[in-house]
């Protein structure tokens, strides 16, 4: 499917109700590498006027794969960094995440990244990712 190009400025009042889920790197690279972000991804993280939305499954990866992250403290990093930048609770795992992340096809072998479309799909969010595998999926993506 791939990614859409968004020009912000153009498409603002189409776009201004949008929630915004973030993929692991997003929510990583906007907290500690701001730089890695594409433009696009760069202004969904600092307008005020967006909702950002970050996934438990955001943090569960984290946990899971903390030394290939280099975050030492994932919990103090979730909590110091993370949380106080986004916009609601993180979004929990539902029943429908879960059915609706084993109808899909087996484009991807992550099952972060799975179950992060999943939720994105259920919750009519794009989901902002710069993985291509993701963006091959039936979901709105932006990068």
């Amino acid at each position: 499917m791939g990614a859409e190009e968004i020009d912000f400025k153009e498409a603002a009042p189409r776009l201004a109700p949008n929630r915004y889920l973030l993929d692991t790197s997003i929510v990583i690279w906007a907290t500690a590498e701001p730089q890695r972000l594409s433009k696009l991804a760069s202004v969904i993280w600092h307008d005020p006027g967006r909702i950002v939305v970050v996934s438990v499954i955001n943090y569960w990866e984290m946990a899971l794969k903390k030394e290939k992250l280099g975050i030492q403290d994932v919990a103090w990093f979730w909590e110091h960094r993370v949380l106080p930048y986004v916009d609601i609770e993180p979004l929990p795992v539902r029943e429908q995440h879960v059915t609706e992340m084993l109808l899909l096809p087996q484009l991807h072998k992550d099952p972060f990244d799975r179950m992060l479309i999943a939720q994105a799909r259920v919750e009519n969010m794009p989901l902002v990712t710069p993985d291509k595998l993701v963006q091959a999926y039936d979901v709105r993506t932006l990068w």
